[in-house]
């Protein structure tokens, strides 16, 4: 039974299948985590009385089969994802009682605690691990500011624990409180020791380098890097000069010690309390290990701790992972391609290692993939990077290969495109590739991982690859889009937006960076207004950032003096309905046109040699108009302002002017509106304000005298009302 099933389930309320698939989830091993989601599920859903019983038979059930911590784990799991429930609360209560029945302050620690009488479960269960396990002479360390107390007893009259600090100061506090505010440590953890044993800490460091270790590994949780080792050590116990000596001494301790490893790049030291052997390390991850790709993962830290060590292989161990791979890469071959491809993948990734090979015959990923009814989503779903290379190839060598490595071209994470741009090529040509491309523009959205990988750079670009700019324009509009106009539910347009923001500050903006060098001031006015029209889109220090690099090489578009409205060549004054007549048209252009283009173009190509193809040139061409018309509209609508009726000047002529005039010498009256350029209609006598004969009226006031040209004809006009052009006329 899958988690997605069983929340799918509560979403439509259907109880009675949910609580048979429960059954089957407990009996075949659920995780305790995914469980309680079901339970968090049914209480969001208002299902309370449900999510009490299934708490309730989880209790039942595995309590016959776990006892102590882990029983007790269990029922703060239950507890917790189902808050409000009282029944669950005193069951949780009885647990703790039956495990600490010999406690002589059980029942106060208890009450103390909240537990019965509504306290958070999590800081309930918090208040009673901690104060539970607390005996006189341990010592705790404060959550927030890391200073050492020590515990000297509890008090049963005044319901409060002592403590004293490391100068010998005692304070009482009550079991909550101090909960909150500690948690028990060990003797031996280096905080412990540098504050109330210093003398002792110097001549650990002098006499056993990995006793110091070991301290300082407790004090961080089991592990600690070497960066945060010195920030520990220097200059606090040691001078700078002193480090390197010591540092080297004490990881020639640690390798002889069974109870430290060493690993990674930083190195990290980590403390094993039990001394154990590495496969004794290892065993657990190992067991916890389902999937193919959470096996490969086991293996690989096995085959990298064993080469740190300096330890043989030991085939008991690795084996029956590997085994396990080759009957998975079998069983899963039907009813999961991908699982099986990761399977078998991840069996020559571990011959790589060093590991052995499997007893027993598997699929191979040619195969599995031959027989696959979707072998590009089989591809697709392997979280692996390492394994893709691989995978592409067996995909590469099946039938219809061009067909699925297109489709995968169109599906595949941007991070992943290079490798299958190139079997792309190799397999169908380049036209193939730069067909892709064309629908990426057509379609920003639905393609919007090949527009990623174009932004940041693939290793080769292909045939008809946009610019960087062409590239900052088009993600830009599309969170312009968003702002106003999408059907996305919220969690895809949230991870949709958080995909463009790390694509535009990757390796602090290096694409960004490209795309502010490659342009014209022009260019950079229109930049800066696609990012001041993104609200929601872009966060506030990624917008931030965008400006102050653009400012870096434009400073004048951030430090103009206030103009006129119509001398603002960054802006384009219209109308709120022209505005939207010329989003639809560039819609029209983008959604229509430039998708018949690229299908065009892919049929183009499907005639063979290109060099000779001329109905492959003309639909090169026209993509390449298309793109430039849709570039001009996408920079005129990012510089739209607008014309809002309030602003409209009634005291001089403005744009969104009606302007009555009057022709002087022959009384003749006429009246003339000034709005945008998408609106001009000289019929209805419509003017651009751009248009010279705009650019004389504007700024003028009622009762001046203006020379007009109409008609071929000049002559001079007077001035007599102005009004809003965006009311109706009379």
């Amino acid at each position: 039974m899958k988690l997605e099933q069983m929340l799918e389930m509560v979403s439509l309320s259907q109880v009675q299948e949910l609580e048979a698939a429960w059954i089957v989830a407990i009996e075949e091993g659920m995780a305790q985590e995914d469980l309680g989601r079901v339970l968090e599920a049914l209480v969001a859903a208002g299902q309370l009385n449900s999510a009490e019983t299934l708490g309730w038979a989880l209790l039942e059930d595995r309590g016959s089969s776990l006892a102590g911590e882990k029983l007790l784990s269990l029922a703060q799991a239950v507890v917790t994802a189902v808050q409000v429930s009282d029944e669950l609360r005193s069951q949780a209560a009885q647990l703790y009682r039956k495990h600490y029945s010999q406690h002589p302050h059980f029942d106060a620690l208890l009450r103390a605690s909240g537990l019965i009488s509504g306290q958070s479960p999590k800081r309930a269960f918090r208040t009673l691990e901690t104060c539970l396990r607390l005996s006189a002479e341990d010592y705790l360390v404060n959550r927030f500011d890391h200073q050492s107390v020590q515990v000297r007893g509890y008090q049963a009259a005044l319901g409060e624990f002592e403590i004293a600090d490391a100068q010998g100061q005692v304070r009482r506090i009550e079991p909550k409180e101090l909960a909150d505010e500690f948690e028990r440590v060990e003797k031996d953890d280096f905080r412990v020791l540098a504050q109330h044993k210093p003398e002792a800490v110097r001549a650990m460091l002098e006499e056993d380098p990995a006793g110091t270790l070991k301290a300082l590994c407790i004090a961080a949780g089991g592990r600690i890097d070497a960066n945060a080792l010195r920030d520990k050590l220097v200059p606090a116990y040691l001078t700078k000069d002193q480090w390197s000596t010591w540092w080297s001494k004490a990881r020639t301790a640690a390798k002889r010690n069974e109870q430290l490893s060493l690993e990674g790049r930083p190195i990290v030291v980590s403390y094993h309390p039990a001394g154990r052997t590495l496969e004794e390390e290892m065993a657990a991850p190992a067991a916890a290990a389902t999937m193919p790709l959470e096996r490969l993962e086991v293996l690989r830290r096995y085959a990298r701790e064993a080469q740190g060590r300096k330890l043989k292989i030991d085939p008991a161990f690795a084996q029956p992972l590997v085994n396990s791979l080759a009957e998975q890469a079998e069983t899963f071959r039907a009813r999961s391609p991908g699982d099986a491809l990761a399977a078998s993948l991840a069996i020559a990734a571990a011959a790589n290692l060093g590991l052995p090979a499997p007893q027993r015959a598997f699929p191979t990923p040619e195969s599995i993939l031959a027989g696959a009814v979707d072998p590009a989503l089989a591809v697709r779903e392997l979280s692996d990077a390492s394994l893709w290379p691989a995978a592409l190839d067996a995909l590469a060598v099946r039938a219809g290969a061009a067909e699925h490595l297109a489709l995968l071209m169109r599906t595949a994470p941007a991070e992943r495109l290079d490798e299958v741009a190139v079997r792309l090529a190799r397999v169908a040509g380049e036209a193939a590739v730069a067909q892709a491309v064309a629908e990426a523009a057509a379609q920003p959205l639905e393609r919007l991982e090949i527009n990623l990988w174009l932004w940041t750079g693939p290793d080769t670009p292909p045939a008809g690859a946009p610019g960087k700019v062409e590239m900052l324009r088009r993600l830009l509009d599309l969170l312009r889009q968003f702002e106003k106009d999408h059907d996305l539910d919220r969690n895809t347009l949230k991870q949709i937006r958080q995909r463009i923001r790390s694509a535009l500050s990757a390796a602090s903006y290096a694409s960004y960076r490209a795309a502010v060098a490659q342009m014209d001031e022009a260019v950079a006015a229109t930049i800066k207004n696609l990012i001041a029209q993104v609200e929601d889109g872009l966060a506030e220090a990624v917008r931030d950032n965008l400006w102050t690099i653009l400012s870096e090489s434009f400073y004048a578009l951030f430090a103009k003096a206030k103009v006129l409205p119509w001398l603002d060549e960054t802006a384009i004054w219209t109308s709120e309905a022209a505005l939207r007549r010329r989003q639809a048209e560039l819609k029209h252009l983008a959604d229509v046109k430039m998708l018949e283009n690229a299908r065009a173009i892919g049929a183009a190509a499907e005639h063979g040699d290109l060099s000779e193809n001329s109905e492959w040139r003309f639909a090169i061409e026209e993509r390449d108009l298309l793109r430039a018309q849709v570039a001009m509209m996408q920079d005129e609508i990012a510089r739209a302002r607008i014309i809002r009726a309030h602003e409209i000047p009634t005291n001089s002529v403005g744009i969104g002017s009606r302007v009555r005039l009057l022709r002087l010498d022959t009384n003749q009256p006429l009246t003339l509106d000034l709005l945008g350029p998408w609106e001009g209609d000289l019929s209805r006598h419509i003017y651009n304000y751009l248009t010279p004969l705009a650019q004389v009226m504007l700024g003028h006031a009622p009762g001046d005298t203006v020379t007009l040209k109409l008609g071929g004809e000049e002559a001079q006009y007077r001035i007599e009302s102005v009004g809003s052009a965006l009311e109706e006329r009379a």
